[in-house]
């Protein structure tokens, strides 16, 4: 199976809002090869879960983005990323700390404590260490979103 030969599926789900940016099913659509941008192609994708989950609660949003696949990143600018974050923290607490994380082939979960919840955050890559989607399941009514792509 060639990196551009087979189906992909990406499903994003975060913070149970209407986000169709972040929410991807793409099949029978390569994904465009990411440019090594910030090195995170030399990271390891539970580091770049990491760094992108301390980027994104520490409000630097043009860091966090710089670590979307492209196709994320053409639908979502940094500035959503913040007014997304600040809707997700209002209905969990603030951010306190990582606690711990952990990576399945392209998925990295990440358990994080916030001041009204502990939970463990989804976060799943493509071949290249792009991040494709999130799943913070602290809102049990978070849905899966198609991308407008």
């Amino acid at each position: 199976m060639g990196q551009h030969t087979y189906d992909v599926r990406l499903i994003a789900i975060i913070w149970g809002i209407s986000l169709p940016f972040l929410g991807a099913i793409a099949l029978g659509e390569p994904l465009p090869p990411a440019p090594a941008e910030m090195g995170v192609s030399s990271l390891s994708k539970l580091q770049t879960a990491e760094q992108f989950i301390d980027a994104l609660f520490s409000n630097k949003f043009e860091q966090a983005w710089a670590y979307l696949n492209p196709l994320l990143q053409q639908e979502i600018t940094p500035q959503q990323l913040r007014q997304r974050q600040q809707a997700f923290l209002k209905r969990v607490g603030a951010f306190q700390n990582r606690i711990d994380g952990q990576l399945d082939g392209n998925i990295a979960s990440i358990k994080v404590a916030f001041s009204n919840v502990t939970d463990t955050l989804i976060l799943i890559f493509d071949e290249s260490g792009k991040i494709t989607g999130v799943d913070f399941p602290a809102n049990p009514e978070s849905l899966s979103l198609q991308s407008s792509r």
